[in-house]
């Protein structure tokens, strides 16, 4: 259930079709609100921990996987810049050891956004391992860090395409944001594709827009 961050390197700018004009779906998460407990525990048998230098190779492994690009040592040093410690968060299919989903807390300001923006980046879980609630587990834990930091303006960026990561997401309780012209039809259509759920009536800014400082 990839989810691409929109800022700094572009690894999966292949998903947009080369559409230069291409605006990617917003979703916020409540101010101050924590993730459902039972959302952030794994499913038996997986570990959901902070990455480390050893999950490099199978994080770049996962994320071409997810047709998420190819991550070379600069592109990951810039993403990596903007994590929060112990922000960059994991599953391990314990079992195996294989790393099988990942999503990383970001301060990613959006000037014209989000100037205090903190982002749900590049999350992504292993086809493999699908119907175990993976995605929903990582998403859950960066929100869930990204809150513990005193994030009060909270996002992440998707695409229309990506049905079953959409569903997680709103499920988890992301809302989204119609923060330009097309983005009702586009919710609308996406709503009927997931079933017919109400579309967004409206669209809003995280309130407030600024966090406060991190420990």
């Amino acid at each position: 259930m990839p989810s691409d961050s929109a800022n700094g390197p572009r690894p999966g700018a292949g998903d947009h079709h080369g559409d230069p004009g291409y605006r990617q779906l917003h979703m916020l998460w409540p101010a101050g609100r924590r993730p459902y407990p039972d959302a952030l525990r794994p499913a038996p048998g997986y570990l959901l921990r902070p990455g480390s230098d050893a999950d490099i190779a199978p994080f770049r492994e996962l994320m071409a996987r997810v047709e998420l690009g190819s991550w070379g040592d600069e592109e990951l040093a810039q993403v990596h810049a903007s994590v929060l410690p112990d922000g960059w968060l994991v599953v391990v299919h314990q079992p195996t050891g294989r790393l099988v989903a990942t999503g990383m807390a970001q301060h990613n300001p959006v000037p014209e956004l989000y100037p205090g923006g903190y982002e749900v980046g590049w999350i992504a879980a292993d086809p493999d391992h699908s119907g175990h609630g993976l995605g929903r587990s990582v998403t859950a834990a960066v929100a869930n860090r990204l809150v513990d930091a005193g994030a009060m303006s909270i996002f992440l960026r998707t695409d229309d395409f990506r049905l079953p990561a959409l569903a997680i997401y709103l499920r988890l309780g992301f809302t989204p944001h119609l923060y330009a012209p097309d983005m009702s039809d586009r919710w609308a259509a996406v709503h009927q594709r997931l079933g017919g759920t109400p579309a967004p009536s409206a669209g809003t800014r995280p309130d407030p827009p600024t966090a406060r400082p991190l420990p």
